[in-house]
């Protein structure tokens, strides 16, 4: 097992298992998101057993342990790979709540992390949650120092939905906040088994979206995740009214 895989089992092996707390973020049984990646770097050999920071102190500790930053390509997006740590925040001012961290475990952007809003340690796809919490600033490291300073753009082309129904994007800029659980979308088709939801947005958590288009019996808002793909989440039944959206911030 290489430390990169031990480092990710340590959160992998207390999925589900703990709860979310800044108090008592020291284990076993609870964490917050910046002390479960620095036990999972000891675990993995990265840092001495004697390391302990937050958020803010992990850029540096990082780097002082050989981790690189993974620069944004042309598209002004990270490539993201296995086992890169990702924080969001600015450096100097990402301590506490004004931060998050956690690392990726794939490379089709499922991060895992211990985090606030699903009280624990969870599995989720990095540009849902991050677009929930407002597109914050983010740095991703990657161990070594042989990083391409050129990584290949990612594909942004959406995935077309059934029809052709994608040419129907109306442009308009807004934040939507659910009243309800609203499923994330990769397309607008709601029987579409072969496109499961992403994720979920809870009530009164923030959308912010670019777009909206009248699909399959439903208004769908969408944006633009941070990795570049188009998401969709309907808000209400397709009937002609602004008044019966499942949320406030779409014209009402």
């Amino acid at each position: 097992m290489t430390n990169i895989e031990k480092m990710i089992k340590w959160m992998t092996d207390r999925k589900g298992k703990v709860t979310y707390s800044m108090n008592a973020r020291l284990g076993p049984n609870s964490y917050d998101c910046s002390s479960a990646v620095y036990f999972a770097l000891i675990s993995g050999g990265f840092f001495k057993s004697s390391a302990m920071g937050n958020t803010d102190t992990l850029f540096t500790h990082l780097e002082n342990s050989g981790w690189s930053k993974v620069p944004a390509n042309g598209s002004g997006n990270y490539p993201a790979k296995k086992g890169d740590i990702f924080i969001w925040g600015n450096r100097g001012a990402s301590g506490g709540a004004a931060g998050h961290t956690g690392m990726f475990i794939d490379d089709q952007d499922n991060i895992i992390h211990c985090n606030y809003g699903y009280n624990g340690i969870t599995i989720n796809d990095h540009d849902t949650i991050w677009g929930i919490n407002g597109c914050p600033a983010i740095t991703i490291y990657r161990y070594g120092k042989n990083i391409d300073p050129q990584p290949k753009p990612q594909s942004t082309k959406p995935k077309p939905t059934p029809g052709g129904q994608q040419t129907g994007l109306v442009a308009m800029i807004g934040t939507f906040y659910p009243d309800r659980k609203l499923a994330v979308s990769r397309d607008t088709n709601p029987d579409d088994t072969a496109s499961p939801a992403l994720d979920y947005y809870l009530p009164g958590m923030k959308i912010h979206y670019d777009h909206y288009i009248h699909s399959n019996g439903y208004v769908w808002i969408s944006y633009i995740s941070h990795g570049g793909a188009r998401r969709y989440v309907a808000v209400g039944q397709d009937d002609d009214r602004t008044d019966t959206t499942w949320g406030k911030g779409f014209f009402n």
